[in-house]
């Protein structure tokens, strides 16, 4: 964020100094942090409760450099004293974006393949010398995206934000932090159903991004062909939508997908120009087509030129544990997806995992941990894409956690079951054999990356 100063600050917080003197009111304020050990010079520390009171370390935030503490309570160390902290926080972030010279903003939602939309399009923007800033690891709720946007270099150009959900008005609350220009949805599809209840409530959830787009010409929705109506902002005004997929119906399309060695490649058809472009990006999983076509989307919508967009995903490194592909001793391949799991990217996984293993005639084991907030439709999504397993020739399942259990039991061939993945990774060390294609998918709470840390570390090529 651009400098201000701490009584500027205070103010956009709607918040009272308290223990500031000799001239500290002045003093910069140019980030924030909501641990004390990610303080820096500069810093606003904002003191929340939680497992712990973040007031109990504003000695150690003041020490490391804070400007002040930020906290619902006057402290011993200058403090802002607000209402709530967490909302000062949001408060913070929108009026850094509302201040002269402030960003461009990209908001990102959907079920599956946010991150993904996110890395190709700052990919893409950092080629043509686009000065952005971008959502990092699982920063994309209501605490990490105002810490990303205060975050973000003071002349960066564009701000590419994920927006989770995981409750209805998620994404409302966040796009008035944080007011998208551009929105990009990526496919809905069954999460945190737990909490939404039902599929029909989570797309209306999605589209409330598409209802936060301005009614001028400067708004870009971009989203899938085939999206519920809920999720696209029915009635709302946009400036221009620009759709994506795999029909010819959509105003960017894709065919002749194809992967080599090299990574995947398509060619990209917009239908409105009548025009076609080859399209390479070093990543792995033709599922992933539909992720690169929306930040595509994005680039168009910011005004790129589409071969600045295909040169730019050429550049496109993926964020650990998606779509990581690597081989252990006696010729073992591993199709590493494991960072998160729903049943729509379960089932992608296993589609891609199929292919590959047949089209190198090898055998396929499929590793996957439980699906989790599903609900009370859990067990039959599990079971759904235990049946998926098999259809597609799937040789081995591995299921790991409790949940897991359900999707042996449409499973008819063999399958194995571990408690946890630190088990799963001995018993696969056991069972694996030469040649193997792996892929492993799962919820994060499982923890698979610890199975394929492990399987690396003992199997890795001498």
């Amino acid at each position: 964020m651009r400098p201000v100063s701490l009584e500027r600050a205070a103010e956009a917080m709607a918040g009272t100094l308290h223990d500031v003197a000799n001239g500290r009111a002045e003093a910069p304020v140019c980030g924030a942090a909501v641990d004390s050990r990610a303080v820096r010079e500069g810093h606003l520390f904002f003191a929340m409760r939680g497992q712990v009171d973040g007031a109990d370390f504003a000695p150690e935030a003041m020490l490391r450099g804070a400007t002040a503490v930020v906290c619902d309570r006057p402290l011993s160390v200058p403090t802002v004293v607000v209402n709530d902290v967490q909302a000062a926080l949001g408060e913070l972030a929108r009026w850094s974006l509302a201040r002269e010279g402030a960003p461009t903003v990209v908001g990102i939602t959907g079920s599956v393949g946010k991150t993904t939309v996110k890395d190709a399009l700052a990919a893409i923007l950092r080629s043509t010398g686009r000065r952005i800033a971008a959502t990092e690891g699982n920063y994309n709720n209501e605490i990490g995206l105002p810490l990303t946007v205060l975050a973000a270099d003071e002349k960066a150009e564009v701000l590419v934000l994920e927006m989770g959900a995981t409750h209805p008005g998620d994404i409302a609350h966040l796009s008035r932090i944080a007011p998208p220009e551009v929105g990009i949805l990526t496919a809905v599809s069954p999460v945190h159903l737990d909490s939404f209840g039902s599929l029909e409530a989570l797309a209306a959830t999605k589209g409330e991004l598409a209802m936060s787009l301005g009614e001028g010409p400067e708004s870009v929705l971009v989203c899938p062909i085939d999206a519920p109506a809920a999720a696209t902002g029915p009635g709302r005004e946009i400036g221009r939508r620009i759709t994506f997929g795999r029909k010819p119906e959509a105003d960017l399309y894709a065919s002749g997908v194809a992967e080599q060695d090299g990574g995947l490649s398509f060619t990209l058809h917009m239908r409105d120009q009548g025009r076609e472009i080859e399209v390479k990006a070093p990543v792995f999983g033709t599922h992933l087509v539909e992720p690169l076509l929306a930040a595509i989307g994005g680039g168009l919508a910011l005004g790129l030129e589409p071969e600045e967009c295909a040169r730019g995903l050429t550049r496109l490194r993926r964020t650990g544990l998606r779509g990581e592909v690597y081989k252990l001793r006696e010729d073992i391949i591993v199709y590493d997806d494991s960072y998160n799991a729903s049943p729509a990217a379960v089932a992608a996984v296993l589609r891609y995992g199929a292919e590959g293993a047949r089209r190198q005639d090898r055998r396929l084991v499929a590793v996957l941990g439980g699906m989790f907030e599903l609900g009370g439709a859990a067990r039959e999504y599990h079971r759904e894409a235990g049946r998926l397993a098999a259809e597609v020739g799937v040789d081995l399942l591995v299921c790991v956690g409790d949940e897991a259990r359900w999707y042996a039991e449409a499973f008819p061939k063999e399958s194995l079951f571990y408690e946890s993945a630190e088990a799963a990774a001995a018993g696969l060390e056991r069972v694996l054999k030469e040649g193997d294609y792996v892929v492993v998918k799962g919820s994060r709470g499982v923890g698979l990356d610890r199975l394929t840390r492990k399987l690396k570390e003992r199997l890795a090529l001498v």
